[in-house]
């Protein structure tokens, strides 16, 4: 549903929604996004393992069906998009949930081969997320904050972050004991029916419905769109810092048309690539560098942790500092790390590889949607979200197989490691050179 703009409403303490909603909304938007983002990925990165070893498959297959989740995750954007805008975010919501369930339960009972696990662990896991997961999540905290949209959408991507460092370990005990991958998919199939419930009963669309403001607190009638929150005055405009947040209305047609959206899409690319290659083939690549699975999954659990770390850091700075300056420092470690991983023989080189990707992988994806929202609204977010999902998730898609049929070919994932660590690298460097757009309606007048 389109958010209905706000009418004018009465300054000083009147001005303050009392008990406003979007903090509520924010608890429940926090458990969908760690049960609906964390828990499907870390099935596919640590279960897959076992499952691929009862099965035999090769590294090709489990790269492929990792890439075929991370493409779906983001290639039916566009369809999300139109769903929200005339479903409205609490149905997306629900019917992704719903998708999700039936793909997990599928994983937990049916899936015995590469082509059921491609099928179902790649195709149906990843455009359940797609519906349920950060799309629609992102839409939502941009329609419920503006003044302190950096705080809230850091929040909420803590959840991924603090389930995932709990339950990757977790899914690995649970197999242990129970001698079966299959119970940690239903583990997950158990969370995912919560999540359906508390989406259908909490979950409400903008602040209007309940006549409440973004934040909580009415606008200056004074002020004009979203530059309204954050005035900014001519010496603020001139710091290199600044955060921007665009004043103007986007519709699709002038997101396309923008130059610094297809930019933004490349430097998110490399981002999408190794955040694919690292979860789909961690494990894989460390117990070829000599360690057990048990401690891969650990890794992995400290990699959470840093990256939670990281994400508060962010959501208490990125209102007051260049989320696009943010992202590039993130991508920068995200390269770095990379390229360290490929050849972390020593315990510490994994120890600073894991920690590198950690807090460059949590940075540079939340400061992703720092900039996307803050630069094109909140009015044209569902579309940004919903088309630049769509590109980034098919560049990354590529990752896991490149990678996959580079090592069935020469037995090591280096050569590619290295190439999305220099892309992540130049993204940096873009990024740093790179200037808040404006509509070419908004340049002519």
């Amino acid at each position: 549903m389109p958010q209905a703009p706000n009418v004018a409403a009465p300054l000083g303490a009147e001005a303050r929604t009392a008990g406003f909603y979007g903090w509520k909304l924010l608890a429940v938007l926090w458990v969908a996004m760690a049960i609906n983002m964390s828990l499907p990925m870390y099935g596919l990165s640590i279960l897959n393992v076992h499952m691929g070893d009862q099965f035999g498959l090769s590294r090709a297959a489990l790269g492929s069906t990792y890439s075929a989740y991370m493409l779906m995750t983001g290639l039916p954007g566009p369809l999300v998009a139109r769903m929200i805008h005339r479903y409205g975010i609490r149905s997306t919501l629900i019917f992704g949930n719903v998708m999700l369930l039936a793909a997990t339960a599928a994983l937990a009972t049916v899936v015995d081969s590469a082509w059921s696990l491609l099928a179902i662990g790649g195709l149906l896991l990843g455009t359940s997320n797609a519906f349920a997961g950060p799309i629609t999540i992102q839409a939502s905290v941009t329609r419920w904050f503006v003044r302190r949209r950096a705080l809230a959408m850091g929040l909420v991507m803590t959840g991924g972050s603090l389930v995932g460092s709990v339950f990757a370990p977790m899914l690995e005990t649970v197999t242990r004991i129970s001698g079966s991958w299959r119970y940690g998919w239903w583990a997950i199939t158990g969370a995912t029916a919560l999540v359906v419930l508390a989406c259908a009963i909490f979950i409400r669309e903008n602040p209007h419905d309940l006549g409440q403001y973004a934040d909580g607190r009415a606008p200056d009638p004074a002020e004009e769109g979203e530059m309204a929150v954050t005035p900014m005055t001519a010496s603020m405009r001139m710091r290199f810092w600044s955060v921007h947040r665009t004043p103007h209305d986007w519709s699709p047609r002038d997101v396309l048309r923008s130059t610094a959206f297809w930019l933004l899409l490349v430097c998110s690319a490399g981002v999408s690539a190794v955040f694919t290659i690292f979860l789909a083939q961690a494990v894989l690549q460390m117990r070829d560098l000599g360690y057990s699975t048990g401690t891969a999954a650990w890794m992995l659990s400290f990699s959470v942790g840093v990256g939670f770390v990281a994400h508060m850091v962010v959501s208490f700075i990125a209102d007051r500092i260049d989320p696009r300056l943010l992202w590039a420092l993130g991508v920068l470690f995200y390269g770095l790390g990379i390229i360290l991983f490929a050849q972390a023989y020593e315990p510490w080189e994994l120890y600073a590889a894991v920690l590198l990707l950690g807090i460059g992988g949590s940075v540079s994806l939340m400061c992703i949607v720092m900039v996307f929202s803050n630069w094109f609204g909140a009015k044209a977010s569902p579309f940004v979200f919903g088309y630049g999902s769509a590109v980034a998730a098919a560049c990354g898609a590529l990752g896991p197989i490149a990678s996959g049929y580079c090592y069935d070919r020469i037995g090591s994932f280096a050569p590619v490691y290295y190439v999305v660590g220099a892309m992540c690298i130049a993204s940096a460097i873009l990024l740093i050179a790179m200037r808040p757009p404006v509509p070419s309606w908004a340049r002519q007048t």
